[in-house]
């Protein structure tokens, strides 16, 4: 990702490399995994959140506005710390002349089940939370962007990594010049108590719960579970997302 926003972020240089290896057909594909999260879909309504969690975790309506370029500058970052236990995700969106960006921060963590009339057991089911909305200026929007560049975002190559639903991980979705930008953190793989960027966006956010500590790094790492094709995408139990190229599957 070359740039973050072009208009004035012209210093933040990213690889070429990661932009649309797969784009067209894996966003075809990724639509046909569950119901498609679109820009008037509601994702703090735990009903949309479970029958479009993997759209939206993989960015879908970003994609669709980025590639009609009204999306220059957005960033999705999703931190799942244990799905069943609490996520967090956290939107921003640049405002007219790119001076100002509004944040949203929500937190999505076990809610009453019989208030709702879904499977908590199934991936995406009832959850509820906090959600904050904050407004950051320019100075602030460059620290995120740097924090992230620091910490890989635009450079990394992890093609075959494996996103658990039961282990702590981070993704950053981002969009500049019509191009998409994905980026993966999880604690079977790295040390996610040493990336810069979540203690930029917990500064920044309204939210006052702290970030769920992860793993750390020295805790037993075991090895990837045996999954057969369904289990991918299972309603009642643990799933998983894989990164491919710069899109989720």
């Amino acid at each position: 990702m070359r740039k973050i926003i072009l208009p004035f972020v012209s210093k933040i240089a990213f690889s070429p490399a990661v932009f649309s290896r797969i784009a067209g057909v894996t966003l075809a594909t990724s639509l046909m995994a569950g119901c498609a999260f679109t820009q008037g879909s509601d994702i703090s309504n735990p009903l949309t959140r479970k029958a479009s969690w993997f759209s939206y975790l993989n960015a879908d309506d970003l994609r669709v506005a980025c590639s009609a370029g009204e999306a220059e500058g957005r960033i999705r970052l999703v931190y799942n710390a244990d799905y069943y236990k609490e996520v967090r995700s956290f939107e921003i969106q640049p405002q007219v002349g790119f001076d100002q960006f509004n944040m949203v921060s929500r937190v999505f963590g076990p809610a009453e089940v019989s208030q709702i009339n879904v499977d908590v057991n199934a991936p995406l089911g009832a959850f509820g939370g906090d959600e904050a909305t904050d407004r950051l200026d320019r100075e602030s929007y460059v620290r995120l962007t740097d924090a992230l560049q620091s910490d890989g975002f635009g450079y990394q190559e992890r093609d075959g990594l494996r996103l658990h639903s039961d282990d702590y991980y981070w993704v950053a979705i981002g969009c500049s010049s019509k191009q998409i930008t994905l980026a993966a953190w999880t604690s079977a793989k790295d040390n996610l108590n040493a990336l810069r960027f979540p203690t930029v966006l917990a500064n920044l956010s309204g939210i006052e719960r702290a970030l769920p500590q992860p793993p750390a790094a020295d805790a037993p790492k075991l090895p990837d579970p045996f999954y057969s094709k369904n289990d991918r995408d299972a309603d009642s139990r643990n799933f998983y997302r894989t990164v491919r190229g710069n899109t989720l599957r």
